[in-house]
């Protein structure tokens, strides 16, 4: 008899599950959907053992039904049917955002490519997902990582991160033919520029105080909105230039520039 849990359990299954919704009738198809070298294996894989292990559990969760069978190389292979319940916990799961930065290399992926394949939008997923992590680029964008390079990988993996779901949205708008807004370029005269180093930020709802240490150990203190500091990619640590204005400074970064270590 069918034991139910309320969801899979693991990756394993939560990704076997939904390649029998899109169409993949029995476990030598999954296996091979998930093979080093098939369709999915460049973002992960799972060894055929484990992908039966994983479909054997869907069937005694009652998320999978075996419906027939048919005939293969050497023994019949056991064709598989999602039930009502499997395919909400797909579309669930699908929709969900990844809860860590460290799962987004796998699960965010795994996640994104299956949704295209199925024909569904990307850009609510990659919507929740920054506001799911935004808490997290908020606190490690907060931290100079000074000379610890832990840190330093974790603010640079955090801006890698950030960085990817904006792109991937833009490049899903440019696929739909929705124009992309650019930031139109900005020229400067040499007067009132300072070149300096972002001290620390201290993020509101709407403006964000960012603080830079001049080399004679003054500080300034530009205010910013947040929107502003999310699209100049700011983080402690940056060399920027601050534009001293009679009643405000302003914050300009170049293209690509670099973080505090190159």
């Amino acid at each position: 008899m069918a034991t139910r849990r309320d969801q899979p359990s693991n990756l394993a299954e939560l990704v076997c599950l939904t390649l029998v919704i899109q169409g993949a009738e029995h476990g030598w198809a999954i296996g091979s959907q998930l093979a080093p070298d098939g369709p999915l294996g460049s973002i992960w894989s799972l060894s055929r053992p484990l992908t039966y292990r994983a479909i054997e559990s869907l069937v005694e969760q009652g998320l999978v039904t075996r419906s027939g069978a048919q005939p293969g190389r050497g023994r019949e292979r056991s064709l598989l049917q999602p039930t009502a319940v499997g395919r909400t916990t797909s579309e669930r799961w699908l929709g969900t955002p990844a809860e860590h930065l460290r799962d987004l290399r796998t699960e965010l992926l795994l996640k994104l490519t299956l949704r295209q394949r199925a024909g569904q939008p990307i850009e609510p997923l990659l919507d929740a997902q920054e506001r799911a992590l935004q808490p997290a680029f908020d606190a490690i964008a907060q931290r100079d990582p000074g000379g610890d390079l832990i840190a330093l990988w974790r603010q640079e993996n955090a801006r890698a991160a950030r960085r990817f779901l904006r792109q991937a949205r833009e490049a899903q708008h440019a696929r739909d033919g929705v124009a992309v807004s650019r930031r139109p370029e900005v020229r400067l005269s040499a007067r009132n520029q300072l070149r300096v180093t972002i001290d620390s930020i201290a993020r509101g709802d709407v403006m964000t105080s960012v603080k830079a240490l001049l080399p004679d150990g003054q500080r300034l203190t530009a205010a910013i909105t947040s929107d502003a500091v999310d699209e100049l990619d700011l983080a402690a640590g940056d060399e920027v230039v601050m534009i001293v204005k009679s009643t405000e400074i302003m914050v300009a970064k170049a293209e690509g520039a670099p973080g505090p270590y190159g």
